[in-house]
């Protein structure tokens, strides 16, 4: 999803961006956290809660749980996005001068980066490999060790003992047991990394329309999704359960989306055909910016909050803007829809409309990322530097998936002097 920001923060990127330093760390670090992380320090077999900026040694052992998410940054300032059902190791470099590598053992990895193109190895049950570029997806099958490799940018060698192969930008390559890697082409990308990406609130749980027993079984996942925290509904999510009517279908479908699992999410969706499902596939559309069809105008908030969405993915801000204020004239809580409200009111500049509308988004949803994150630019924009950088930090801590987060903390550290730090960020 494009990040909408006000030309303050426009300015502060094109200036202090260019100055920034090149970073010198010498480990790898665990970011961010998003549901059950683990890890097991090398030379042990115990499992231990991770903790978000742990310092990952060469060794070490990272497994996500189901519906989890986590974000590794190594030594040289490269990203690795690690999905659900993960496990990986971190392991020593190859030869001085190189940085750690790792070793997927099974699950999905997006490694990323927008340092200078550099060389990151990556080794898997099957194969072994070296990347020159900015960015690829690593997918490893848990019982066969299969091997997918996706590269969006740069170019990659793969090889195992029966052979090797290189590839180039928009090609995968294969791993079967027993085979040589082979070629294949890659059909989408974005449909290979949708599970990374970052996909907002929609749904106005009140347009649900929940029975009594679903609200009375599900009220500590609805009370966090209220209150704008995404994760922690999943979180409090009963784990064994399958959904009873259509709404609380669609009510998972929208918690599952906000870990970017967009296959169970329309697994949940399934030919569902209601407003609030129709909801979730555009915003869907609009984060993997691909075509959608309204059947119906719009009509409740969940649907002209995905609208929004919808019009900034093609660049239009003041039909997007338009849409989130019908989205709170038709809900006047939903603390999702005054927090898209304001966001689109700072991107134009207009701080007073976007400080009015951000006072409601965190009057009814105080843990909603994005106001959070939110807040942080508008203090920042007042010379605030203490106190939005606190706020950064706290959007960060609900969600370290928002990149608007990161962006924010990031141009305050460079602008205290931190060129290091803030370009890490």
């Amino acid at each position: 999803m494009k990040t909408l920001l006000g030309k303050t923060l426009l300015l502060w990127l094109s200036v202090f961006l260019i100055n920034a330093n090149s970073a010198t760390a010498a480990d790898s670090t665990l970011l961010a956290v998003e549901g059950k992380v683990d890890i097991a320090r090398a030379g042990t077999t115990a499992w231990s809660v991770a903790q978000t900026n742990s310092i990952l040694q060469n060794g070490d052992r990272v497994r996500t749980g189901l519906r989890s998410r986590a974000v590794v940054q190594l030594a040289n300032l490269s990203v690795v996005r690690v999905n659900e059902l993960t496990t990986f190791v971190v392991q020593p470099p190859s030869a001085p001068g190189k940085t750690s590598r790792i070793e997927v053992q099974s699950g999905s990895t997006y490694f990323f980066s927008r340092e200078r193109p550099s060389d990151v190895e990556f080794s898997t049950p099957l194969s072994s490999g070296a990347i020159r570029g900015t960015e690829f997806n690593l997918a490893v099958a848990e019982n066969t060790g299969r091997s997918v490799v996706t590269l969006i940018d740069g170019a990659l060698s793969i090889s195992n003992s029966y052979g090797a192969l290189d590839i180039a930008s928009g090609e995968a390559a294969t791993v079967e047991p027993g085979q040589a890697p082979q070629k294949t082409a890659v059909i989408n990308a974005v449909n290979v990394i949708q599970w990374c990406l970052y996909y907002p609130g929609v749904i106005d749980a009140g347009e649900l329309g929940l029975s009594a027993g679903e609200e009375q079984t599900l009220a500590d996942s609805l009370t966090a999704y209220r209150r704008g925290d995404l994760l922690a509904a999943l979180e409090n999510y009963p784990s064994a359960r399958s959904p009873q009517s259509d709404a609380e279908k669609i009510y998972l479908a929208q918690l599952l989306l906000a870990v970017g699992q967009v296959d169970q999410s329309e697994a949940q969706l399934g030919s569902l055909n209601s407003p609030l499902a129709g909801a979730l596939h555009e915003v869907v559309a609009a984060v993997k910016n691909q075509p959608w069809t309204r059947s119906a105008p719009a009509a409740l908030a969940s649907e002209w909050l995905a609208e929004s969405y919808y019009f900034q993915s093609h660049s239009q801000l003041n039909e997007a803007l338009a849409a989130a204020r019908k989205a709170v004239a038709q809900s006047p809580k939903f603390g999702f829809g005054w927090a898209r409200v304001a966001e689109l009111e700072f991107s134009f500049g207009r701080t007073k409309a976007a400080s009015d509308a951000l006072d409601k988004a965190l009057k009814f949803s105080p843990r909603n990322a994005e106001a959070v994150s939110l807040k942080g630019f508008l203090l920042a924009a007042k010379n605030k530097t203490k106190a939005a950088r606190q706020q950064f930090d706290e959007a960060i801590a609900l969600d370290g998936a928002l990149g608007n987060a990161w962006l924010g903390r990031g141009l305050l550290r460079i602008h205290s002097g931190d060129a290091v730090g803030g370009r890490q960020d």
